[in-house]
C-alpha cells in the first residue's frame, strides 16, 4: 500500500522538477520578449596586412567638423592620442561626467594602457562651472577625455554616440579597431586582443560590425521608462534591428 502511494508522488515531483527546467529555459532563452538575440559576424578576412578601411574624408561637407547631427558642434576638451601611432584598438567609453569613481576603476583595471590599446572617455557639457572645472583637472592628470559641447544627458547620448564616430573619422582614422562602451561595463582587455589578433585573424579584417544584434524590440511608450520614445519620435512599434549601446566592434 505505502509502494503504490509513492509512485503518485514520485510522478508529481518529477513532472514539478520537468516544468522548472521548462520555465528555466525559457526565461534563458535568446528569443525573449524584449527582442531576438542573435550573434552575428560578418567580415571580409585578408590574406595579407591590411590598412583598414580611410573615409573617404573629400566627399564631407566642410562645415561637417562643426556639425552634429542638428546641432552646432565644437569639441571642447579634445585629446589627439591617434598622432603618433595607429592602435591595433581605440576604446571610446561614454561616461556621465559625476562618474569619477567609475572611470577611476577603468583605469586602474582593464583599462590599463598599452602602446596598441588608447583608451577615451566621451563625456558633454555640464551647467556647473566648478564641476567643469573639476574634468578639466582630472583631464590634466589623465590626458583621456572627449568632450562636446551638447548638454550631457541621458536624451542625448545619441548626440554622444555620433560625436564617437566624428572622432574617429577626424582624429583617429587609422586606428584598426574601434570599441565603443560605457564605464559600467568590464573589458576582458587580454582576451579582447587575442580574439582581434588570433581568432579573428592576424591579418587584420574589415568592413566589420561585430555586436549582438536586437531584433523586433517593442518601443517603450510608458512615462514611467526612462527610455520611453513618444510616437511623434518614432511612430513604429518596434525598432529595426540595432546593436546594444554598451557595446560593440567595428573595423
Amino acid at each position: 500500500m505505502h509502494e503504490k502511494r509513492l509512485w503518485p508522488n514520485l510522478v508529481f515531483v518529477l513532472f514539478g522538477l520537468l516544468g522548472c527546467v521548462v520555465i528555466w529555459q525559457t526565461i534563458l532563452s535568446p528569443s525573449s520578449s524584449s527582442g531576438n538575440f542573435h550573434l552575428n559576424t560578418v567580415y571580409t578576412l585578408y590574406t595579407q596586412n591590411s590598412t583598414g578601411f580611410i573615409y573617404p574624408m573629400h566627399q564631407l561637407p566642410v562645415t561637417d567638423y562643426n556639425q552634429l547631427i542638428d546641432l552646432n558642434f565644437s569639441f571642447t576638451i579634445l585629446n589627439l592620442v591617434c598622432n603618433e601611432s595607429s592602435p591595433l584598438l581605440l576604446v571610446l567609453i561614454h561616461s556621465s561626467p559625476e562618474n569619477f569613481s567609475k572611470r577611476k576603476t577603468i583605469r586602474e583595471t582593464w583599462g590599463k594602457g598599452s602602446d596598441n590599446v588608447k583608451i577615451l572617455f566621451m563625456i558633454g557639457s555640464v551647467n556647473s562651472s566648478d564641476l567643469q572645472k573639476t574634468l578639466e583637472d582630472e583631464n590634466t592628470i589623465y590626458n583621456d577625455f572627449i568632450q562636446g559641447s551638447f548638454l550631457d544627458t541621458y536624451r542625448n547620448i545619441t548626440y554622444k554616440h555620433v560625436m564617437v564616430f566624428k572622432y574617429v573619422i577626424y582624429h583617429c582614422s587609422k586606428a584598426r579597431y574601434i570599441l565603443k562602451t560605457d564605464d559600467d561595463v568590464f573589458v576582458n582587455m587580454p582576451a579582447m586582443k587575442n580574439f582581434l589578433t588570433v581568432d579573428l585573424s592576424p591579418y587584420g579584417a574589415t568592413r566589420m560590425l561585430l555586436c549582438t544584434p536586437r531584433k523586433h524590440t517593442k518601443v517603450p511608450r510608458t512615462y514611467r521608462s526612462k527610455w520611453r520614445v513618444s510616437f511623434t519620435e518614432y511612430p513604429n512599434r518596434s525598432y529595426p534591428t540595432y546593436c546594444p549601446a554598451s557595446r560593440s566592434e567595428l573595423q
